[in-house]
């Protein structure tokens, strides 16, 4: 099954840890990167500067993963719904994240794959 989490909230972490992040925690470790679900540095940076807001930050978001869906559905073809694995970024549960983006096209596209949104285990 595939989750979301925090890397800060390990008790909503199961399997593998693969960050979907431009960066990880130094004392964090983690087992693989997501280079695909990583949001593009313009997008981060505009919404950090103020030139977008949330929306803009989906729409963009959103632009940039329907870029990316060939990749993405490879991925998605790939799941094995046996083996457990937390998609992780920056963020705590409850605020805006891309990983809630990013999780959704999981439990859209596999839903036998879709283990849920910071959830503990």
């Amino acid at each position: 099954m595939i989750y979301s989490a925090s890397y800060f909230e390990t008790q909503n972490i199961h399997g593998s840890r693969i960050s979907i992040s431009r960066s990880e925690p130094q004392k964090i470790a983690v087992d693989g990167k997501l280079a695909i679900f990583v949001p593009e540095r313009s997008i981060l940076s505009d919404y950090k500067h103020g030139r977008i807001d949330i929306e803009g930050y989906i729409n963009r978001y959103r632009e940039q993963m329907r870029r990316s869906l060939p990749h993405i559905r490879a991925w998605l073809d790939s799941l094995d719904p046996s083996i457990d694995m937390t998609l992780l970024c920056w963020e705590k549960a409850g605020q805006f994240c891309h990983r809630n983006l990013a999780i959704a096209f999981v439990e859209r596209y596999r839903p036998d794959c879709f283990g849920g949104r910071d959830v503990a285990g």
